[in-house]
């Protein structure tokens, strides 16, 4: 199982909304809201496609220079 720390997660809603993005496809995926972390079972380009997508859905803060510029001209 693989650990991936995101960040807000606060509620069943949030849960609700990663659930219905990823579990068809990674039926082992687990959300914890109080860690604000999900446990998933998949290999590393499934890792990366998850990571992906919770960024999309705003759970995760995709790291590197682009995004930092990004977020720069979207402010």
């Amino acid at each position: 199982m693989e650990k991936i720390q995101c960040q807000n997660i606060k509620c069943q809603g949030c849960v609700k909304k990663i659930n219905e993005a990823l579990l068809q496809k990674y039926p082992s995926l687990r959300v914890d809201i109080e860690s604000q972390s999900i446990e998933v079972e998949a290999n590393n380009d499934g890792i990366t496609e998850i990571k992906h997508k919770l960024a999309e859905l705003g759970f995760l803060n995709e790291s590197g220079i682009l995004n930092k510029l990004k977020g720069f001209f979207t402010k």
